[in-house]
């Protein structure tokens, strides 16, 4: 039997039990790789080729010139899939044409700063974006902003930032969790928040200690030789950060001596006569009880929502504007290309051309189109450059709805207050989430997203008025943050409901091909509607709701409309 010289264990640990630990801790990737470690079985082909894999390619390659001269393309829509299949497109040497139904460029893109105004479907007025002077810092100061669309990049979404990088496009860091973030559930610990810091340490002390004195599992007959016993345990006393105690590893948490407690303390220590208090330790039950593993303190875990992310510099839209700027190969730059309130149609497709025809009756003939509208959109244009059986498919695409609302702050009290500095707080709340800004640290206001929802929440909390979704907010914000609605300028609150926004269907297709998987392969077979008629946007990808899908879908539909021209013209 193998056991430990520097720490104890009983029963003894065993390979089953090793495996069995750290599905618990990592899922099945953790026990994946904890198989390959002990030889029991060989890395996969993608986690072997991952070490190998260097990307120096970059995302922003330019179309082929190969029989795009001469061709005229028509973009419908002027969110980012749109600009940027027009400027690949341009750069190759077509001829393009860019309708935009809205008044704005970007799509849902949207960063909305002082004096701007916007207007949901069924409001009967607009809302006009006011910020108030506070101190030196005046409403319009660059600082005060909000991206009521996108907020953040992933550092994988290579495409994204490699174009901005092109377009010299200014980023910053975007903190997705500070370790002073809150955490909120009515139905537990009275209502009063909690750091997410004290959640996660303390579940992982207790885990940890659990692991370490896990039952044999029994059925498994090659045991851990001594070595990897230590090597294992070793991992386990840093990782939950426990303590030795009666031959046992155990987690202390505030009550431990020997270093400082990583759940932190409620007051500080500081100088020789103040040692600080600790935060009580949490029981497992009681985190337990919280729900807010279900999702909230795991949430840096998801791939595609590192600890720290990325952001452009002023706002999500000077990507947009990025674009816009570009400049085209006659002299023009793209957003010489749009034409905006142009909403279309129908689309026909007769002998290989497409007449495109706008409310206003205007009619335009392409070569080529690029239908950027969200599936069920796409599905009412009329015409028939699509079949009964893509238009099915398209209005049977599912669109999760979202929605936010933005308030400036009288002074930057989660700074002044609760030491956060970035980051996003959670609650079971309908408001969801609160978004602290990442930048314009210790100044003297700031524009938090004091509420951000999705799915069931949104699908209600798009149903009320303008006036009640802010009351709705300001009672949430008081859950995190006593005396929320005293310290921002509660007559000026935002909101927004894409689901109610003109020409959207939505927020985002709801990841088509995890939800859908059967709808989504028939996507991927009307690729190219009449061979004329190709559909872009993220949710033509796998990355529905991403900038990144939305760059992916360009150059996927550009890519294929010059494999298409390139035929026509050898023929």
């Amino acid at each position: 039997m193998a056991t430990s010289k520097k720490f104890p264990i009983l029963p003894p640990l065993t390979r089953r039990r090793l495996i069995f630990g750290m599905t618990s801790l990592g899922g099945l990737g953790a026990a994946q790789a904890t198989l390959a470690a002990l030889g029991l079985v060989g890395p996969t082909d993608a986690f072997a080729s991952a070490n190998y894999i260097r990307q120096t390619d970059r995302k922003t390659e330019p179309l082929s010139t190969i029989g795009m001269a001469g061709k005229h393309i028509v973009v419908i829509g002027s969110g980012l899939a749109g600009l940027c299949s027009a400027l690949r497109l341009s750069r190759a040497g077509a001829k393009v044409t860019i309708l935009e139904a809205t008044n704005r460029v970007g799509g849902r893109s949207l960063t909305l700063r002082h004096g701007d105004r916007f207007q949901e479907t069924d409001w009967l007025s607009p809302t006009t974006v006011k910020f108030e002077q506070v101190g030196n810092m005046l409403p319009n100061d660059k600082n005060n902003y909000i991206n009521m669309g996108p907020g953040r990049i992933p550092q994988h979404h290579a495409r994204v930032l490699d174009y901005c990088k092109e377009l010299q496009v200014e980023l910053q860091p975007f903190t997705l969790q500070d370790g002073a973030n809150l955490m909120q559930n009515d139905k537990w610990n009275d209502g009063r928040p909690v750091q997410v810091r004290r959640l996660t340490n303390d579940l992982r002390g207790h885990l940890a200690e659990m692991l370490a004195k896990v039952q044999n599992q029994g059925k498994l007959d090659e045991l851990l030789d001594s070595s990897e016993v230590d090597a294992f345990l070793g991992m386990l006393y840093q990782f939950g950060q426990l303590s030795v105690e009666s031959a046992r590893l155990v987690y202390k948490g505030a009550s431990m001596t020997s270093n400082f407690p990583r759940a932190g303390y409620a007051i500080n220590p500081g100088d020789m006569g103040h040692p600080g208090t600790p935060w009580p330790t949490l029981s497992l039950p009681e985190i337990l009880q919280s729900k807010l593993w279900q999702k909230e303190i795991f949430l840096n875990l998801e791939y595609f929502w590192q600890s720290t992310l990325l952001q452009p510099v002023n706002g999500m839209d000077q990507i947009v504007k990025g674009f816009e700027r570009a400049q085209l190969p006659n002299g023009l730059a793209l957003r010489d290309l749009v034409i905006l309130n142009t909403p279309v149609k129908a689309i026909n497709v007769e002998n290989g051309m497409a007449s495109v025809m706008t409310h206003s009756g205007k009619s335009l003939t392409a070569d080529y189109v690029i239908a950027t509208l969200a599936p069920p959109l796409l599905a009412q244009i009329g015409g028939n450059f699509m079949d009964d059986t893509s238009r099915q498919t398209m209005a049977s695409v599912k669109m999760t709805n979202a929605c936010k609302v933005a308030w400036q702050s009288k002074y930057r009290f989660w700074e002044e207050e609760n030491r956060i500095y970035g980051g996003i707080s959670h609650t079971k709340d309908i408001i969801t989430q609160i978004w602290y800004p990442s930048f314009g640290f210790n100044q003297e206001s700031g524009v938090l997203i004091g509420t951000y929802n999705m799915n069931k929440r949104a699908d209600e909390f798009q149903t009320y008025s303008r006036e009640k979704r802010l009351d709705i907010s300001l009672k949430g914000g008081e859950k995190l943050h006593p005396g929320f609605k005293e310290k921002v300028f509660s007559q000026n609150g935002v909101s927004i409901a894409w689901g109610k926004m003109p020409y959207q269907a939505g927020a985002w297709a709801s990841d088509t091909s995890f939800t859908q998987p059967a709808l989504f392969e028939q996507l991927k077979k009307v690729d190219a509607m009449s061979q004329v008629v190709y559909p872009a946007g993220d949710w033509y990808s796998y990355w529905p709701g991403w900038l990144e899908g939305a760059l992916d879908s360009a150059h996927y539909a550009t890519d294929n409309i010059q494999l298409a021209a390139s035929k026509t013209r050898s023929r």
